[in-house]
């Protein structure tokens, strides 16, 4: 980008230089097209620009979203809505899961935390939401804001039994939490049929 905006301000003063007796109306429109196409480069994509690590700051931007706000934001439609999910096997190594095509239904979740407390809510789910995959990576986990309230919840189960068979295991691996566990209904995803 930096690239770019070298050549347009180069473009335009060797565009004045050679022509000094240009009127301001075509100095405005000159710098208005200079001007809105740096704004065009530049908003190409935000969303790797905030994460990006800038050497004048002194922290660091981590954005979590859903996948489909890019698409949103940059009109693009994908083949297929994909996720992918990761799994540490015991010697270590990282598989990948992808999960093409998937679907929201209702059906029921198991909600592990949640919290209205400004301060901490937020710190809190994600830190849960890393000791859960830790203890089950096999169980998906969603973490979720519904003003005012952070909520952890994990499954995709169709069923209430489903459900409940989950919160028993997760009960078990996961004892810190067993007396906040519940049962909610909640959009799940499942994949599509081809």
């Amino acid at each position: 980008m930096c690239i770019f905006v070298s050549i347009c301000a180069y473009c335009a003063a060797k565009y004045f230089v050679s022509m000094p007796k240009r009127s301001v109306k075509q100095q405005v429109v000159v710098f208005s097209v200079l001007f809105v196409s740096v704004l065009c480069v530049s908003a190409q994509n935000i969303f790797s620009h905030l994460e990006s690590k800038d050497t004048s700051a002194k922290g660091v931007v981590k954005v979590h979203q859903d996948q489909r706000i890019e698409s949103l934001v940059y009109g693009v439609k994908k083949k297929a809505a994909t996720q992918t999910q990761t799994n540490e096997n015991s010697v270590g190594t990282v598989e990948s899961l992808a999960v093409v095509n998937t679907i929201d239904v209702p059906g029921y979740r198991v909600q592990v935390y949640s919290s209205n407390i400004q301060k901490t809510a937020k710190s809190e789910a994600f830190r849960i939401e890393e000791e859960f995959q830790q203890m089950l990576p096999n169980v998906p986990v969603y973490v979720s804001y519904h003003s005012p309230f952070w909520k952890v919840r994990a499954g995709n189960c169709r069923t209430m039994q489903e459900a409940l068979q989950l919160k028993s295991e997760i009960g078990e691996a996961y004892p810190q939490v067993k007396r906040d566990l519940y049962v909610v209904r909640d959009k799940i995803k499942v994949p599509a049929k081809q």
